[in-house]
């Protein structure tokens, strides 16, 4: 009889067990695809927030396990070039002021919850080979990534993401 009541206590004690020791760490959180909802920048000093890409911005950050990161964030709506794939003079720069690309090596810090971007190259070429720091927060499917200097200007950016799912869904 003692025997079987011991089955369910240590049961629950390896349940515990195990339940306490499968929580991920904030890397492991952050891998994976990211699709964007949401980008503002918040001037704290005046209280404004300010659309800079509209509000419906496209793109994705991803994140892979090798520690390489990549970021495509669009300002959906920019005129499209009078000539399909070559821009007439003046096109170029609605199209490059509607785009923030770049790619490079991540590590994270899990105290300060943040990471360190090694950016290698990217649309604002005063970017590559610079690292920047960015911080992060994870609830569940939801990432908000803050940049305190952004290209933009005007305070702080902040970017709000949901984990992507499959194409196909």
């Amino acid at each position: 009889m003692k025997a079987l009541l011991s089955l369910p206590i240590a049961a629950a004690l390896t349940c515990g067990t195990l339940s306490a020791g499968a929580a991920e760490s904030l890397k492991q959180q952050l891998v994976g695809t990211w699709s964007v909802i949401s980008f503002v920048n918040e001037n704290e000093r005046t209280g404004k927030t300010t659309k800079v890409f509209g509000s419906d911005p496209k793109g994705y950050f991803m994140f892979d396990a090798a520690n390489h990161f990549s970021i495509t964030l669009m300002r959906p709506g920019r005129p499209k070039f009078g000539r399909r794939d070559f821009p007439l003079p003046g096109e170029t720069r609605a199209a490059l002021e509607g785009i923030i690309v770049m790619f490079g090596d991540y590590k994270v810090n899990e105290s300060e919850h943040s990471i360190s971007l090694q950016i290698i190259g990217g649309s604002f070429p005063a970017w590559d080979n610079t690292n920047q720091k960015r911080f992060i927060a994870i609830n569940g499917d939801e990432l908000t990534y803050k940049n305190p200097t952004p290209a933009t200007g005007g305070g702080t950016a902040v970017v709000t993401l949901k984990r992507a799912t499959s194409a196909s869904e």
